[in-house]
């Protein structure tokens, strides 16, 4: 077997144990189930701080920007609870236990550790700061839960006659009152830490470097770059680093929009979120295809280009570019490996320094849904110099794939009209 076989291998390797991993399933699949909650409380949010004064005073007048901003509170800041619930319900149906059962169970196990303000619940730690928490407290209350429920001696068992509903009930008292029994104990030890709670230490030890070390460009830069590699291969790297993207990058969207409700000013929000990996990283799809898609139908000579740019043209604006990846293709593509790697990355770095240094206001947070098209979304997370920063990024696209791309059509021109020759 050659190098590339080998690495082939070890990439397909690496990605399967990825995407097979139950707990990052979980996470991911947990984490995304919370984006229809996020969006309405980032439409919500968006209303109410549209910069316009007689909107907002209308709002204000009808009583309507109250409701908007709690909209927005009950969502994005509560936002660790949705997600307790969601990655417990996913990772007790991977075990084949009731999630329902074990996603409220991981609500408590992450409400019992998380500080109490004067007997309350402490807002602060049911959105972004306490997410990381929320997500650990999860997977260890699900995961206890599970095996207790696997352990039939522990079990209430019903007669047969006893509806289904009741009798699951039942049978998951035992093992309920085990996990939060445990998580009473670790809440009243960690009482006595220097920390006063799990949750803060958590956050103080885990949640803090690994944001800290994601909001840098660089970090953020490996991991398009591990994704672009898999892409090229045929692997969907989104999915492998999509567990990454959700854990790491989704609270930093969390925070700005908790930050905007607050009324903080835009320089002080985070530049890197998901919704910047949505919005300006690979813009039209993976690799940045919308860049190719639009030099194919302004320079290309062959007739399967043409036709694959054709029919690639409108879904590339929807961030659907399977056309141009698998027809023309990219993926295993050697003429295009270099810029169908590098072209999102690159995007990326002038969209953080565009934003760095004030030429681009901060992101909002807000949720942009898969399939917006690209200038209507940018310009909802971040206004009109937004989308012109868009514009930039795919001029800067079809530059980096133009040298290769014209190499390419030679080739495939040349063999179309040897086709042609010989068939005259």
């Amino acid at each position: 077997m050659n190098k590339d076989g080998k690495l082939m291998d070890k990439l397909l390797g690496f990605a399967a144990k990825v995407q097979s991993n139950i707990y990052l399933d979980a996470i991911s699949k947990g984490l995304m189930g919370t984006l229809p909650i996020l969006m309405i409380g980032s439409i919500a949010l968006l209303l109410a701080v549209i910069p316009i004064d007689a909107w907002k005073q209308f709002l204000t007048d009808a009583g309507i920007r109250t409701y908007l901003m709690a909209a927005s509170t009950v969502t994005t800041s509560c936002m660790s609870l949705y997600a307790c619930f969601l990655i417990g319900n996913r990772l007790a149906s991977n075990f084949e236990v009731d999630g329902i059962s074990a996603g409220i169970i991981s609500i408590f196990a992450f409400l019992i550790i998380t500080p109490l303000n004067e007997g309350a619940l402490n807002m602060t730690w049911m959105g972004a700061q306490g997410l990381f928490a929320a997500m650990l407290a999860t997977l260890v209350a699900t995961r206890v839960y599970c095996a207790l429920m696997k352990n039939d001696k522990i079990q209430i068992k019903m007669p047969d006659s006893v509806p289904p509903v009741i009798a699951n009930t039942f049978e998951g008292l035992i093992p309920g009152m085990f996990v939060g029994a445990l998580f009473i104990i670790i809440a009243v030890l960690f009482s006595f830490t220097q920390w006063g709670s799990l949750t803060n230490m958590i956050y103080t030890l885990v949640a803090t470097p690994l944001q800290s070390m994601g909001s840098s460009i660089w970090a953020y830069s490996f991991i398009i770059l591990v994704q672009m590699v898999l892409f090229f291969f045929g692997i969907h790297g989104a999915l492998v680093v999509q567990p990454i993207i959700n854990a790491v990058y989704l609270p930093m969207d969390t925070v700005n929009m908790e930050m905007v409700l607050a009324g903080a000013a835009n320089a002080d929000l985070n530049i890197l979120g998901k919704t910047f990996y949505s919005i300006f990283t690979g813009i039209g799809g993976a690799g940045g295809t919308l860049s190719l898609v639009i030099l194919i139908l302004l320079i290309s000579k062959s007739k399967q280009h043409k036709a694959i740019g054709r029919l690639s043209a409108v879904p590339s604006l929807f961030t659907i570019n399977e056309p141009v990846m698998f027809g023309l293709p990219c993926v295993l593509n050697p003429l295009l490996a270099i810029p169908f790697i590098i072209t999102p990355i690159v995007q990326s770095v002038i969209a953080y320094i565009a934003i760095a240094i004030g030429l681009v206001p901060h992101l909002n947070g807000v949720q942009v849904p898969f399939g917006t098209p690209i200038l209507v979304n940018a310009f909802l997370a971040g206004g009109w110099r937004a989308s012109v920063l868009q514009i930039v990024l795919v001029a800067v696209g079809i530059l980096i794939y133009l040298p290769f791309f014209k190499v390419l059509d030679n080739q495939v021109t040349k063999t179309e009209n040897k086709t042609k020759e010989s068939q005259d």
